[in-house]
């Protein structure tokens, strides 16, 4: 398709050719502004829901296998009455521990932080590495108001998904040379997108760089000496940590290239690459040190090996021969899967190190020199996955180890503390759980100190998920932590003084019953039932719910996380069937609480009797016990978990939403939702659930096989594998994430189980579908991880029929395309807000733009622009008018307000009120790239400008029409935010190209002041983020975007550029885009929308 080849803007002098629609728009930095400032906009005809609403509001979620869901008493003939759950007696405040977490610097905020370091000898200074790219630092850590600022920002070169918590790859660790104070040396490990002699992708990279002589707060980013670059085949386990010994020498933490089971058979060798170990390394070249023997990683003459390594001039390993110049003579230590987090004690030098395990057990090694910690061989004290493990191998045992997932899922390394603090935890190693939160102290033996310990030995501080590094505070000695999740510094306190009530000992005694033997609830507990179970492993569930505070409400989303109010107790109830199919054979197993608290939640459960008439509270640590049951006539013992309380919190996080199924996706049925608005428990529901999306049953006959399998995944996956979920895998199981971005058709696997052809889902092969594949095993490498034992073939026989049946060639469907762009954002005197749009080739086209002030505030929009001035330019020159308007009603000769009403129906946007100074132009246009700006009359104030295409998008036709879309404006924070949307109207899925253009602006020939340094590209699915990039040349697909800006004309962005893309595919509907500066940042930012063919 052809373009005019030149886009004029008359404003400002400002030219761009069409080829993007080069209109300077501008950054947009999302900020945390309350639900209050706006209101949902109601779906239109056109599905569009203009972009006022707080569609980005709430990203943080959390375990506990509920599957809690949907409706209560709808079927009963009795209207739900409100009644407080006032015999509850379970306390609203987790149960207490030693210590607890805090903001260290409130106020502050770090994006994704996985370490804290000082320089040695000082005092003040704090350095934090964040794992997207930037390593910032607080100058005094003592100040009355501490403040960030950034050291090095490497974001241009580090390969890393900015909006995953879960993506292993990034900025990792940070070291200080020993003479930093006089070298300015530091070094730093990262992955990065390169080319060596190894191969083109992903790679580790160890780097030393050098403080800007001029101002010892800021690095020289152009200092970069790399020491080692190695290929990684695999984005994770890639380790990290880097320290220099009391030697001086340089240790470095290698994981074992990543996938699973150690699928690139690196962990037991020493003639092959730099994995699954920890490096010592020369950095100063000292005399005598030797040179590394040569590998396509090693950057020559920039370090040395010292010469008292273990396997300097070996000429075995495990009792095979080796080539001594083929000897990776850098290892320390080997067989090591995923070590995150090591620490020197201060004391006494000896090196500590969490090693995280494959899914049976996770690990603490006090590291030695020359020690094989067994992996893959050994996971913990357990067999490993390799079988017959070598009798030289002479494996060292951890020093303590525990299961997975019963206390804990990842492992994080942490410190001896050695201070004056904390008196008693000094001596003692200090270690969290990523996923449990958990936070741990361990004692070793004063004698032995890599003598295994007891359970005695190890004590449980706290809990707060997410920690991701420790270190101390420079200042106070105080233990801090990276908490990765919430993107901030966390410091560890003594709990205040206990006062919590005890958790009850009895199921009796929780209050959550008024007649045990019947189950009949106590007041205020109210039975519901979710459109999709979880799989309970064959058990018949019953569930309730219950507010304690009569002043508090769930505060609804109509495809997020509600809002829970601390206080609501979730209730479900499990009985097991001891034969299959006789519901007169169900026996009273357990019975589960989940409370959710001020802080977060909490999860415990009861084991009912053999007498079945009262159930005892499980111990911290879950436990195990056998049933029998009869299955198609044959007697068989089924193993029940119980689970422990890090186990529920393993899947109920914040980032699930904590209560896993009370939202509107399981709770839309019956009119439970009208039930629940009506009796006064749910604030801010629509007064009908008509189009508010729904769960689908596995036999539900009206829902399609896609949609009752995704509901599947849903119910059964979602809680660890989205976003900011703590799975690794990049695969999205929420529903409402188009198919086309949820990495399910073709996905990419971490762990291919030795199948390279294998993928999360091949269409029409179930063998190498690897999600079934795990489904359909129980034991290591499960999923669900947590939660059962037994197989679900129902669920498995649901997918196998839906991986079938995706080999099916897609109905025929006509072509989609873009019918409607809006964006809201302030307009000022010296800042407008612009909008573009491209017709392609045809006749004319009728074309809806308008610019909506006064009408935002029925909305809920304070601040609205009080007499939007809207004026569209034509393609021909930079000052021909095409079609101006002041006030609507006043518009075009032959267009009247009764025309524009009955084409804002057409279009399915909302009415303006009659008389308001809002401004709408309907016109026929032809091809050409055309520009609508909105100005403000020397005022200020949020404006929202659209772009409809009015003709009706279903029907085929040779005019012309919208295929290229963009924004410009000046945004700053609050709610002076831009906001782009858009609509893909009815057909087959459309592949778009995304940009938002923000460094590449300020360059020639555009040379656009001001712009955004770095802008972050966000696309969302009604208030869910589907797909992010910040830097384009870091997306997996940068070569595709590439070819895509050639294809449609699209001027290309400068490689390395800090611009943002995402090139994706998408069915119809509705969808926005954020586009967000770093760190609170503002400035213009282009953001386009083109068709690609």
């Amino acid at each position: 398709m052809q373009f005019p080849t030149r886009l004029r803007f008359p404003v400002s002098g400002l030219r761009f050719p069409v080829s993007g629609l080069r209109f300077p728009v501008s950054a947009f930095q999302f900020p945390a502004f309350p639900i209050s400032r706006f209101s949902v906009f109601p779906i239109f005809a056109s599905g569009f829901f203009l972009l006022l609403s707080p569609l980005f509001l709430l990203f943080r979620f959390s375990c506990f296998a509920l599957g809690l869901g949907v409706a209560v008493s709808a079927a009963t003939a009795q209207p739900l009455v409100r009644t407080t759950a006032a015999s509850l007696r379970l306390p609203l405040a987790a149960p207490a521990t030693a210590y607890t977490t805090t903001r260290a610097f409130p106020g502050l905020t770090f994006t994704q932080p996985v370490s804290a370091v000082t320089p040695p000898g000082e005092s003040r200074r704090l350095f934090v590495v964040e794992k997207t790219g930037r390593i910032s630092f607080i100058p005094d850590v003592a100040a009355a108001t501490p403040e960030r600022r950034v050291f090095l920002d490497l974001t241009d070169r580090v390969a890393v998904t900015p909006t995953s918590t879960s993506d292993e790859r990034g900025l990792l660790a940070l070291a200080f040379h020993p003479r930093f104070a006089s070298n300015g040396f530091f070094y730093v490990w990262y992955t990065v997108n390169a080319t060596t002699a190894a191969g083109t992708g992903l790679h580790n990279r160890l780097a030393r760089f050098r403080v800007n002589p001029a101002d010892p707060n800021v690095a020289d980013p152009a200092s970069e000496t790399p020491l080692l670059t190695q290929r990684d085949e695999a984005s994770n386990h890639n380790g990290g940590e880097l320290l220099f010994g009391p030697d001086g020498y340089l240790y470095l933490s290698l994981g074992d290239e990543g996938g699973g089971n150690d699928q690139f058979a690196n962990s037991q060798r020493l003639d092959r690459d730099f994995f699954a170990g920890v490096l010592r390394l020369d950095v100063d070249l000292r005399p005598g040190s030797l040179a590394p023997n040569p590998h396509p990683a090693v950057h020559a003459g920039t370090y040395a090996v010292p010469p008292d390594n273990p396997w300097v001039g070996v000429a075995s390993f495990n009792g095979t021969a080796l080539n001594p110049a083929a000897v990776r003579t850098e290892f320390w230590a080997v067989g090591l899967r995923n070590p995150w987090r090591m620490s020197f004690d201060s004391a006494n030098g000896r090196l500590w190190l969490g090693d995280v395990g494959q899914g049976a057990r996770e690990e603490i090694n006090l590291v030695v020199r020359g020690g094989n910690y067994g992996w893959s061989f050994r996971e913990g004290n357990l067999a490993g996955p390799r079988a017959n493990p070598p009798a030289a191998a002479g494996f060292v045992p951890p020093v303590w180890d525990y299961p997975n997932p019963a206390q804990g899922q990842s492992v994080t390394g942490g410190l001896v503390y050695r201070g004056s603090r904390y008196p008693d935890l000094v001596g003692k190693y200090l270690f969290a759980d990523f996923v449990s939160g958990r936070i741990w102290s361990l004692e070793p033996d004063a004698a032995r100190p890599e003598t295994p310990v007891g359970a005695d030995r190890v004590r449980l501080l706290a809990t707060d998920g997410g920690i991701a590094g420790f270190g101390l505070d420079p200042a106070t000695g105080d233990i801090l932590l990276c908490d990765l999740t919430e993107n901030s510094l966390k410091r560890l306190v003594a709990a205040p003084a206990a006062g919590a009530a005890p958790l009850p000992e009895t199921l009796s005694a929780t209050g959550a019953f008024a007649n045990l033997a019947t189950l009949a609830p106590a007041p205020g507990l109210v039975a519901y039932e979710p459109n999709v179970s979880f799989w309970s492993d064959h058990a018949v569930k019953r569930r309730w719910f219950a507010l304690t505070d009569p002043a508090a409400r769930f505060g609804f989303s109509a495809d997020g996380h509600w809002n829970l109010p601390a206080g609501a107790v979730w209730v479900k109830h499990f009985d097991l069937e001891t034969t299959r199919g006789n519901p007169a054979t169900a026996r009273r197993v357990e019975t589960r609480f989940l409370v959710k608290t001020a802080e977060g939640s909490y999860g415990v459960t009861y084991r009912w009797n053999d007498a079945q008439t009262d159930a005892v509270l499980v111990p911290d640590a879950g436990a195990d016990q056998t049933i029998t049951v009869t299955e198609n006539g044959l007697a068989r013992p089924q193993s029940w978990r119980f689970p422990s309380r890090a186990e529920c919190l393993a899947c109920h996080t914040p980032a699930a939403g904590h209560a896993l199924s009370f939202n509107t996706r399981q709770l839309n049925r019956n009119d439970f939702l009208g039930t629940l608005a009506a009796a006064g428990y749910l604030a801010g529901a629509p007064a009908s659930a008509a189009g508010l999306p729904a769960l689908a049953r596995a036999d539900d006959p009206a829902a399609s096989l896609e949609h009752r399998a995704r509901s599947y995944l849903d119910a059964n996956c979602a809680s660890c594998h989205r976003p900011d979920g703590t799975a690794l895998g990049s695969w999205d199981a929420r529903s409402l994430v188009p198919l086309t971005l949820a990495g399910l058709v073709n996905g990419p696997l971490l762990d291919h189980g030795g199948d390279a052809s294998a993928r999360v889902i091949v269409p029409g092969d179930p063998a190498r579908s690897r999600l079934l594949q795990r489904m359909s095993v129980r034991g290591p490498g499960q999923m669900p991880a947590v939660a059962t034992r037994e197989r679900d073939l129902a669920g498995e026989a649901l997918l196998r029929a839906w991986i079938l049946a995706l080999a099916a060639p897609a109905p025929a469907a006509p072509p989609s395309r873009l019918v409607n762009l809006a964006a809201r954002a302030p307009v000022s005197p010296t800042g407008e807000l612009i909008a573009g749009f491209v017709l392609g080739p045809g006749a004319p086209r009728r074309v809806l733009v308008r610019a909506a002030g006064p009408a935002l505030a029925g909305f809920g929009v304070g601040g609205t622009l009080a007499d939007p001035t809207l004026t569209v330019y034509g393609p021909d020159s930079s000052v021909r008018v095409a079609a101006a308007n002041d006030d609507w009603t006043a518009n075009l000769p032959g267009v009247t307000s009764v025309v524009l009403g009955r084409a804002f129906l057409a279009a399915g946007a909302f009415s303006f009120p009659v008389g308001s100074a809002d401004a709408a132009v309907l016109a026929d246009l032809g091809a050409g790239a055309y520009t609508a700006r909105v100005t403000g009359a020397n005022a200020s104030g949020v404006a929202l400008v659209e772009v409809y295409d009015v003709e009706d998008a279903t029907v085929a036709g040779s005019g012309a029409r919208l295929v290229n879309t963009a924004i410009r404006a000046r945004v700053g924070t609050g709610a002076d935010v831009l906001i782009p949307g858009f609509v893909v109207g009815p057909g087959a899925p459309k592949t778009l190209l995304l940009r938002a253009v923000g460094p590449t602006l300020g360059a020639a020939p555009f040379n656009v002041p001001g712009v955004l340094a770095q802008p972050g590209l966000t696309l969302f699915v009604g208030s869910q983020a589907v797909a992010a990039n910040r830097g384009w040349n870091g997306a997996a697909n940068a070569a595709e975007i590439r070819a895509a800006a050639a294809r449609v004309g699209a001027f290309a962005l400068p490689e390395g550029s800090r611009d943002a893309a995402l090139l994706v595919t998408l069915p119809p509907g509705s969808y926005t885009l954020q586009v967000a500066g770093e760190n609170n940042a503002t400035g213009n930012v282009l953001v386009e929308l083109y068709e690609v063919p």
